[in-house]
């Protein structure tokens, strides 16, 4: 990598007039934005408010980078004022519709308005503070980190793709023990931007946030984590279905993911020498989370199915002992341990790297992990919180001393 970043002609007049008033911009915010109406207002004032009160001495601006919405998110970006001293930009994303596409248009606008640094947020948050633009804009803006990635307090079953995947296969790969390596806010250097703009690989949908991890992890750069509390946005809601939200994301996430463990894969085999996350943690004296609401029969009666449509594929891909394992695993109840899980995850890495048809292979995983996160309910159950992140560091541990198993594979 390196050189300069190409970036697109293809923006309107309006917003290029909009980015030139911008002049230089130390520090941008970007949000970005669909169907959101309800919110866009209060995540644009909490980010003015974050760059007024915490970086008095620095330019600051929001853009707002909408997907197409179809109510009135972008009028009221257009219609809200910010205070003079921060600038405002509101556009329409650039190229395929989808979550990538919105970051890839925010970091270009950072390019040309010649930003040192990028904070992102979700246009759903409802318990964004200005003390998030602080926590994760002045790390990169100081150059004490190249990625600052959030730390939330979640209910046990919120997270439900970070904590049994993302989360232990890149402290796996890569040695970087970021807990939450898909939580949608991040501050970041413009070097990290630069070298995403660059990369083959960025991703124009859900893959955008494990990919900005994955490939700041995987190149090595300074990564910190920051304590921002509670995490409350509107799509959580859209989790007790999980058809609705979470497994098209999931397959975006994860196909992301596999494709980057490719990409990087002479990285990663190298044995990693165990990286220190620098984590700015102060003692959490806020409100618990609420419960995330969940309708585990349903899940059951959904991983039953899917299993029933992706069985041969699973069995064409696992070992025959571990095959046997998963089986027996879940013929009355659905039990699928740490280590099987693991295992299971490598397996079919393994099988998406060698097979032309890669959806068979996400659908097969995606399937297993509702398996693994059905029976990750049953473990804690009746764990609180620092019981249940024992659990996950646990099979954290199982990833990573089963990497001589994904390397035989691989």
């Amino acid at each position: 990598m390196g050189g300069a970043v190409r970036l697109r002609n293809d923006f309107k007049a309006s917003v290029l007039r909009g980015i030139r008033k911008l002049r230089k911009a130390d520090l941008l915010v970007g949000i970005s934005t669909k169907n959101v109406e309800t919110t866009i207002i209060h995540v644009m004032n909490i980010a003015a408010t974050g760059l007024v009160d915490f970086f008095p001495d620095y330019r600051g601006a929001v853009v707002v980078c909408d997907g197409y919405s179809t109510d009135r998110t972008m009028e009221l970006a257009q219609l809200f004022e910010l205070p003079f001293r921060v600038g405002k930009v509101v556009t329409e994303e650039l190229g395929e519709l989808g979550k990538g596409s919105s970051v890839r248009t925010i970091f270009e606008i950072a390019l040309r308005s010649k930003a040192e640094c990028v904070v992102l947020l979700d246009g759903d948050l409802l318990s964004v503070k200005p003390e998030w633009i602080e926590h994760l804009g002045k790390p990169p803006l100081y150059g004490t980190a190249d990625l600052v990635v959030p730390f939330y307090i979640r209910h046990k079953y919120d997270g439900l793709i970070t904590n049994n995947l993302a989360y232990p296969l890149l402290r796996a790969l890569f040695g970087v023990d970021v807990r939450q390596p898909i939580g949608g806010e991040y501050g970041l250097s413009i070097e990290l931007i630069k070298r995403l703009l660059e990369h083959p690989l960025f991703p124009t949908g859900f893959g955008i946030d494990i990919f900005i991890t994955t490939v700041a992890a995987a190149e090595g750069l300074a990564l910190q984590e920051t304590l921002l509390g509670l995490k409350l946005h509107t799509s959580t809601l859209q989790y007790s279905d999980p058809r609705k939200l979470l497994l098209p994301m999931f397959s975006e996430v994860v196909g992301t993911l596999l494709d980057l463990m490719i990409y990087y894969e002479e990285v990663w085999k190298a044995k990693p020498r165990r990286r220190e996350v620098s984590r700015a943690m102060a003692r959490y004296r806020g409100l618990r989370p609420p419960p995330t609401v969940l309708n585990l029969e349903r899940m059951i009666r959904l991983f039953r199915q899917e299993y029933e449509e992706c069985r041969g594929v699973i069995r064409s891909h696992l070992e025959k002992g571990l095959f046997e394992k998963l089986s027996k695993g879940i013929n009355e109840k659905v039990v699928i341990d740490a280590d099987l899980w693991s295992k299971s995850v490598y397996s079919l890495a393994a099988a998406y790297k060698r097979e032309e048809q890669k959806l068979p292979i996400i659908n097969a995983l995606r399937t297993l992990w509702l398996g693994r996160f059905i029976t990750y309910a049953e473990e804690t159950k009746d764990l609180g919180v620092q019981e249940t992140e024992r659990v996950l560091e646990d099979q954290a541990r199982t990833f990573e001393e089963n990497r001589d198993y994904l390397i035989s594979l691989f």
